[in-house]
């Protein structure tokens, strides 16, 4: 077999190829060997490419270098080769705009060179006339709505500048001052005074005119401050209204285009006069005309007109005139807080309606909604219905400022299309922004509208609420009757209106100290828990609305001022027989259907005899078993055991929903 020797000069690579021998396979075989190394390496080629091939495409008398700017350079050409179509479209959008494809926007920085170029050298030709002149009016356009931004007047930024040149002057009189190096007073220096942050005005400089000045300056500062916040909330209101009213344009203008986007036939003018008509008679048969009140407890919705209607309509469930009913205001609570309440007051047979005011669906806690429904079941006779409202209101901070909530009760709200006209049109409400406590008297009168004059009514707190025995089972047995109250006290021992800092000073702002003085002796009568027929609460609820017309005290807490006004200035007492009340009955603490236990925190329960830690009772006075327990949860042992009982009652409605 004969074999060929090859030697690169440059590398000093040997290579040795040879034919086929009688011991082959009729292959090829080639072997490299390194004269630096004095090793020989052989290596076999495959039988795809041959070796003379290989040795071609390697370059082998090119260097390395040389290689690598050959390869970028073929990289190159044919990178230009496949972006070159891109490029030119590019290049035509960017230069040639009477190239541009009618669909294509025109860059700004381009507007702007035609219209300068338009501007002084005239229009390049007849042709393109319309079509530049048309983007000169563009330019134009565009320049002079900038122009007209930049010069409308900003109140925010021209205050600022303003602020900038009188603390400029401020500065020159401080440098000029310590180029003297020494006062004679320094009370009279204006060195490190105070300095306000905002612009007050022409009149107030935004800092004293000395030391000595501070004090008066400080005072004039804040009341300045004060009348500009005013300022400001009116006009953030007037813009909101501004903006709600822009807004409520353009929904309507979006449904009118909506519709015919849609290919709704569009319907006539005979048409849409017959649909308001049919709708506006709808309306009138779900709307509520309120039976009016009384010339000294008028029907809270007279406020708004003699023919006003009530609009609210629960969000899920429906009353039972013939039944029994609690109502309760409970919004912003997590589930155990509905748990507790629902779960222990169902365990009490309790067959009657729960009537809930809850937040928006869209502000409800998890999992909320889901319960109560489960419990709304106006066509069963033998568990509980829930009734659920979900009110609006528009809450306001105590300065004025818009809230986005209650705040636990401290902000003041209106209910927002609770009230209509005779047509059904939701109209404002009639009353200034109030405490939800305060203004829950008003949604307990609209829901006792639904029930029949015999029917028992509780109203009670939600929060703090334990059930343990049916709640009107001793009321029941005595048969049907009307119009009696029955309210329920704290313990007078604990305390008194008088020794009370919080109800004397609810009733002393809505009643003056000389009006309520006389009650100082008095026992506390809880607002928080009230029991009595349909025409004996309506009465209440008229007269507790009544009273804050009449004061209008928005503390927090004030209805229990007006509570307890009622009962011991002899107003409900005058009105037996000519209201909707014939007969009041004020139970002591611990001795009715409501034990209130707020007073007794001064030690345990247990102490006081009025819990049975081993069977988990709270107990009254001669110890039979309170029907309901309020305020239990001012008692750790009695706390206790409401939140274990809550964690059982949720894990039975986990597992109750994974049975369905």
């Amino acid at each position: 077999m004969q074999r060929k020797r090859t030697i690169n000069n440059k590398t000093g690579d040997v290579w040795i190829s040879g034919g086929a021998s009688n011991d082959d396979d009729g292959g090829s075989a080639k072997q490299k060997t390194s004269n630096k190394r004095g090793s020989s390496k052989n290596i076999i080629s495959s039988n795809i490419i041959s070796s003379d091939c290989l040795h071609e495409l390697c370059l082998p008398d090119v260097p390395v270098a040389l290689k690598l700017v050959i390869l970028s350079f073929v990289g190159f050409a044919l990178l230009v080769v496949l972006t070159a179509k891109g490029r030119h479209a590019h290049w035509r959008y960017k230069n040639s705009w009477h190239m541009r494809a009618p669909h294509m926007p025109q860059p700004l920085l381009d507007k702007l060179k035609v219209s300068r170029s338009s501007t002084s050298k005239g229009i390049r030709s007849n042709g393109n006339s319309n079509r530049q002149s048309a983007t000169s009016r563009d330019v134009s356009q565009s320049l002079d709505a900038t122009q007209q931004m930049l010069d409308q007047p900003s109140k925010l930024v021209d205050s600022e500048k303003k602020l900038k040149r009188q603390l400029k002057v401020l500065l020159d009189k401080q440098n000029a001052e310590k180029k003297q190096h020494k006062v004679n007073n320094p009370n009279d220096s204006i060195l490190g005074v105070k300095i306000s942050t905002r612009y007050l005005g022409e009149d107030i400089l935004p800092y004293p005119n000395s030391k000595s000045n501070e004090k008066e300056w400080t005072k004039q500062m804040e009341q300045r401050k004060k009348e500009l916040a005013v300022i400001d909330d009116k006009e953030y209101k007037d813009m909101k209204q501004q903006y709600n009213e822009i807004m409520e344009h353009h929904i309507e203008v979006n449904d009118r285009v909506d519709h015919a986007l849609g290919g709704e036939d569009i319907i006539s003018e005979e048409e849409r006069i017959e649909d308001n008509n049919n709708n506006n008679n709808n309306n009138k048969a779900s709307i509520i005309q309120p039976p009016k009140g009384s010339a000294q407890w008028p029907s809270p919705s007279e406020k708004a007109g003699s023919d006003t209607t009530i609009l609210l309509k629960p969000a899920f469930g429906s009353h039972r005139p013939n039944q029994d009913a609690i109502l309760i205001f409970a919004e912003g609570y997590d589930l155990s807080i509905y748990l507790a309440f629902v779960e222990s007051l169902l365990n009490t047979g309790y067959t009657g309606d729960l009537v809930i005011s809850i937040s928006n669906e869209a502000k409800l806690k998890p999992g909320v909604k889901e319960y109560l429904q489960s419990h709304s079941n106006n066509s069963q006779t033998d568990t509980v219905n829930i009734i659920a409202y979900e009110v609006n209101w528009s809450c306001f901070k105590q300065s004025g400022e818009t809230a986005s909530g209650s705040g636990e009760g401290v902000n003041h709200c209106k209910m927002d299309n609770a009230f209509g006209d005779v047509n059904g049109n939701p109209i404002s409400d009639p009353r200034a922004p109030r405490p939800v406590a305060t203004a829950r008297y008003e949604l307990y009168w609209m829901w006792s509208l639904q029930y029949n004059k015999e029917s028992w009514l509780m109203l009670i707190d939600a929060r703090d609420v334990w059930f343990q025995l049916h709640p009107f089972k001793e009321l029941e047995d005595r048969g049907k009757v009307s119009g009696e109250l029955h309210l329920f006290g704290e313990n007078a021992d604990a305390v008194t209106i008088g020794t009370s800092t919080y109800n004397r000073r609810w009733l002393n702002t809505a009643y003056g100290e000389k009006n309520v003085k006389p009650f100082y002796d008095k026992p506390v009568i809880c607002s928080g828990s009230t029991i009595g027929n349909q025409d004996a609460i309506e009465t209440y609820l008229r007269a507790m609305v009544a009273e804050y017309d009449a004061t209008l005290c928005k503390q927090k807490g004030c209805d229990q001022g007006f509570h307890n006004y009622l009962y011991y200035s002899g107003k409900l007492e005058k009105s037996l027989n000519t209201e909707g009340i014939s007969k009041i009955i004020v139970h002591e603490q611990g001795k009715g259907i409501i034990n209130n236990l707020g007073a007794m925190r001064t030690k345990p329960l247990t102490e006081w005899g009025l819990y049975d830690s081993k069977r988990e009772l709270v107990l009254n006075w001669d110890g039979t078993t309170s029907r309901v327990a309020h305020q239990y949860d001012r008692d750790k042992e009695a706390n206790i055991m409401v939140k274990n009982k809550k964690k059982q009652f949720e894990r039975q409605w986990k597992a109750s929903k994974r049975l369905r």
